[in-house]
């Protein structure tokens, strides 16, 4: 209030722009919904958040009632999303990614370091590039989880936000949202033991899947699934005998003369088989090749996924260089990082 000589002025209070928010959500509210349409359930979402079933409730209760429309249909096992329910899902992605696109750019701006960086690798990657990969990274997070597995399973866990970063052969192609950076594409070789590799003069494929057991990589891996969908163009059926998830296994077998196998280079320096009986080779008939890849979710680790992309080229130059010229050199003129 002002005086001006015998009169009373009233001042309008000046608008600045800022305006106070009535929202019926807020971040973490956002987050718990969608772990509850994409989980199709409370006790599920709860177990992935790391809360109780009913404090998810609760949330989810108190979210329909603000927003006045019902999210999820709870008539349904597992849940489904209503039409409002659905709309909502495609308005908190984008609201969680703005959101976090927008941390990531504060951190940058200050050199901040993350929290926590949640790493899942591929076995062959996590043993060979992994530890130097993690040592050069150790201040860009005050702490590191690292897990390593195969790449189904690894995907659906950088989906469902339990992994930030993984290394994988799958590219998720057809999911938006992801930010994708090549590292290597090396060839598949064809692995046997020396004794049979020094009695076979011309070996071919359809003799050895005719004449001797096979040992694959399960069809759960994508190294699994890759090998067999090419044993199936070339039309070769190879009976079922041994299959092993991993790679020392699979070498184990080959180097004790009980099988063949197909393999990659970097698989082979993972397997550390200087010393087994057995003998890499070029892969007759059509090449065969794979692709690395690190993934993360788009825009919310700003220049981290490009500095661990970087970092890891590096190392895989160095091991190439100096483990891949012993265990197949011919392959490393085949091998792009990159």
């Amino acid at each position: 209030m002002i005086l001006a000589g015998d009169r009373t002025l009233e001042r309008t209070p000046m608008r600045s722009g800022i305006q106070a928010l009535n929202l019926a959500f807020d971040l973490r509210t956002l987050n718990v919904f969608l772990a509850v349409a994409e989980a199709g359930g409370m006790t599920a979402a709860a177990r992935e958040l790391g809360l109780t079933q009913p404090a998810v409730s609760q949330i989810m209760t108190r979210l329909e009632t603000e927003l006045g429309a019902p999210l999820i249909d709870r008539g349904q096992r597992p849940y489904l999303t209503t039409p409002a329910g659905e709309a909502f899902v495609n308005g908190a992605r984008r609201l969680l990614a703005d959101a976090e696109r927008l941390q990531a750019a504060i951190r940058d701006a200050a050199g901040a370091t993350l929290p926590i960086a949640r790493i899942g690798l591929i076995d062959s990657f996590a043993a060979t590039v992994g530890p130097p990969l993690i040592r050069g990274l150790r201040n860009q997070a005050r702490h590191f989880s690292v897990w390593s597995g195969i790449s189904p399973n690894l995907s659906g866990d950088l989906i469902h936000r339990k992994l930030d970063f993984i290394v994988t052969t799958d590219p998720m192609e057809n999911l938006g949202g992801i930010e994708r950076h090549r590292l290597l594409r090396e060839p598949f070789v064809l692995v046997l033991p020396k004794r049979m590799a020094r009695a076979i003069k011309d070996v071919r494929l359809e003799d050895l899947a005719r004449n001797h057991p096979f040992v694959r990589y399960s069809v759960r891996s994508r190294i699994g699934a890759q090998i067999e969908e090419y044993l199936r163009r070339l039309g070769l059926e190879v009976p079922q005998s041994l299959e092993f998830d991993g790679s020392e296994p699979v070498f184990a077998m080959v180097s004790g003369g009980v099988a063949w196998a197909i393999t990659t280079p970097l698989c082979l320096i993972h397997g550390r088989t200087a010393g087994m009986d057995l003998a890499p080779l070029p892969l007759p008939g059509p090449s065969l090749s794979r692709t690395l890849y690190l993934l993360c979710r788009e825009g919310e680790f700003g220049a981290l996924p490009r500095r661990i992309a970087r970092d890891a080229r590096d190392i895989l130059r160095q091991i190439i260089k100096r483990e891949g010229h012993a265990t197949a050199p011919w392959a490393v003129k085949e091998t792009v990082i990159g």
